[in-house]
């Protein structure tokens, strides 16, 4: 069946859900979410998702799942990556990450690190975020052209949470490689031969070098997340292998690859925006509370998964323990019922709880340091550029679970502002 170009011209919701999934429609993304919302806000999808669930995307369902004592992150949720035995590697370490972990493991292993990533500890990394960002902005400006994806919303937080973890800086752009390819075997939509044997060398070297890194840790401590990792001891003991290098793979990939993103949507929503923009420009002090609204307004984890040890009823539908939610995060971000006039980038909006980095206990551990990153970003790049604008078209990235630019090429004047302190 041919997908309908105009999202209102259909209400099938299993043709709706075709046309979100198609790789030619990321930059037109809501209206197929708004239409989906309007016509089956609660769906049980078969077959595009895994083996099925239940597709969410009214907020206050999202949010209800999202806060419910039952609803659980599930290691079956991880079988989506699973291809088999050429992406064997993939699929074994992606089960040990804290994304699909249950309780008890999932508790254990973010107690170990949450207390790294509290708004007052990720402070300590502003002043290493804001050089990098002059750095890579001077040399933007002796380039005299600026892809703003490449040239700044990647390589910015990929050095942070490298310096994070301990990763020398001889190190990273290897790092940064592997993380590339890693990155590209998660988005399902899209894989080939290439992608999964590209991401299982990628997986294979990021356990490799996280457990040198650990042992080298042990005789040798620092003040990083890869000693603290490799040392720590609680009442089962020491992590295993398995659970240290899916853990160090999980801050150093959630660390920087939807931050990136973030990034670059932030911008290009702002540069949609002007009059926002240059509301910021001239009330810097309103950037924090600007970038929950551009969370709101273009988020990257655009999908979720849980699972509930009870049925949960939802607007009139029960559903039975042990079905898959699907919830469509940035489909409840721009729900009206949430949020008045959504698709609207209004910065003087405080957009409370915006599911851009989930709720409850599975909450993004980065939250705090992505929010310090993008809003590093934000200010520099208005304060260096002046007349920042689109050089050329967006290029939106094939995936839908991780939505993000692939390219945002920009002009920023004669009148850059190099070398000014961020």
């Amino acid at each position: 069946m041919a997908i309908a170009i105009d999202p209102r011209a259909t209400t099938d919701p299993d043709e709706i859900l075709r046309a979100i999934l198609d790789p030619e429609r990321r930059g037109a993304l809501y209206p197929w979410l708004h239409q989906l919302r309007s016509v089956a806000p609660v769906w049980r999808a078969e077959g595009l998702f895994g083996p099925g669930g239940w597709v969410l995307s009214r907020y206050e369902d999202v949010r209800a799942v999202l806060r419910h004592p039952s609803a659980f992150s599930d290691e079956r949720n991880a079988d989506i990556f699973d291809v088999g035995e050429s992406g064997a590697a993939f699929t074994a370490m992606m089960r040990q990450q804290i994304l699909y972990l249950s309780p008890p493991d999932h508790d254990r292993i973010r107690a170990l690190v949450a207390r790294h990533f509290t708004p007052r500890s990720v402070e300590r990394w502003r002043a290493a975020a804001e050089q990098e960002v002059l750095r890579l902005l001077d040399l933007a400006v002796d380039r005299g052209k600026l892809d703003l994806v490449r040239d700044v919303a990647y390589p910015l937080p990929i050095a942070v949470i490298c310096e994070m973890l301990g990763v020398p800086r001889s190190d990273v752009p290897l790092v940064f490689e592997w993380a590339h390819d890693f990155a590209r075997r998660g988005d399902v939509a899209a894989l080939t031969p290439e992608v999964i044997r590209r991401g299982e060398t990628a997986t294979l070297a990021f356990r490799d070098y996280f457990l040198d890194l650990a042992r080298e840790r042990r005789s040798r401590p620092r003040d990083d997340l890869t000693t603290m990792l490799a040392n720590v001891r609680d009442a089962q003991g020491a992590l295993s292998d398995d659970a240290l290098a899916a853990t160090c793979v999980i801050l150093l990939q959630a660390g920087h690859e939807t931050t990136a993103d973030l990034i670059s949507l932030g911008i290009r929503g702002l540069l949609l925006a002007p009059a926002a923009m240059a509301r910021l420009r001239m009330q810097p002090e309103r950037i924090p509370n600007a970038v929950l609204e551009l969370l709101r307004w273009d988020t990257s984890v655009q999908i979720s998964q849980r699972r509930s040890r009870e049925p949960i009823e939802l607007a009139g539908t029960r559903i039975p323990a042990g079905e898959t939610f699907v919830l469509l995060n940035g489909a409840a971000n721009r729900d009206p019922a949430a949020y008045p006039d959504p698709d609207t980038l209004d910065v003087d909006r405080v957009p409370r709880d915006q599911l851009a980095f989930g709720l409850g206990r599975h909450r993004c551990l980065g939250a705090s340091l992505a929010r310090l990153e993008i809003e590093t970003a934000i200010a520099a790049l208005l304060r260096r550029f002046p007349r920042l604008d689109f050089e050329a078209e967006p290029v939106f990235r094939g995936s839908f679970f991780l939505r993000g630019l692939a390219s945002l090429p920009l002009r920023f004047g004669a009148d850059a502002r190099k070398g000014l302190p961020s």
